[in-house]
């Protein structure tokens, strides 16, 4: 597989993900890393909420792409969203260690600095993505976007999720789960 080429879409993301798995091709995680640094490091300063914090979680996430490629199913998700899922896992592990289990609360922290830290080019694509999200939250049902809010932002277990927002676990993991699926075909059919 040649990988110098420039991947345009994610079905592209699919084969330069092969390739770091089975040819332990850097160049091919270099194109994984130019894709999603800007949404990995933004994920990572809004939960770390801490510019340093968040450029050191991007570098772990890439280096256990790198080193444990092998653990990745693309029957499971997307390389993007392994990615995601990848930093806010390590992202909040992050956050337990340095506070002993309290997660920030905050509700939107401002995310400019991650946008201006980007070339142009990448700040227009960030907004893009950030665009996309954001209103795709919105159309959410508001106990649905609530939880996910909780959950993937504030880092909160799904029981934590249930005791702030007071309602049932079930309740709570059932919006979170409707509110994925639907986010996911937003965003599917999003340009």
């Amino acid at each position: 597989m040649q990988t110098g080429s420039s991947p345009d879409g994610p079905a592209d993301d699919y084969a330069l993900m092969e390739a770091v798995i089975s040819l332990r091709d850097a160049d091919a995680l270099g194109q994984l890393y130019d894709r999603h640094c800007g949404l990995v490091f933004t994920l990572c300063l809004r939960t770390l909420q801490d510019r340093a914090e968040a450029e050191d979680v991007l570098i772990e996430v890439f280096h256990e792409l790198w080193d444990r490629s092998a653990r990745y199913d693309p029957v499971r998700s997307s390389p993007q969203t392994y990615l995601v899922l990848l930093a806010r896992s390590r992202a909040i592990d992050r956050l337990r260690s340095k506070s002993g289990q309290a997660l920030p609360a905050s509700d939107h922290p401002d995310l400019e600095q991650a946008a201006n830290s980007a070339n142009p080019l990448e700040q227009v694509e960030l907004g893009e993505d950030r665009a996309r999200v954001v209103s795709a939250l919105q159309q959410l049902e508001p106990a649905q976007r609530q939880a996910i809010e909780c959950s993937f932002y504030e880092g909160l277990s799904h029981s934590r999720v249930a005791r702030k927002l007071g309602k049932p676990l079930g309740t709570v993991k059932s919006s979170i789960r409707s509110g994925l699926i639907k986010l996911r075909e937003m965003l599917r059919e999003s340009p």
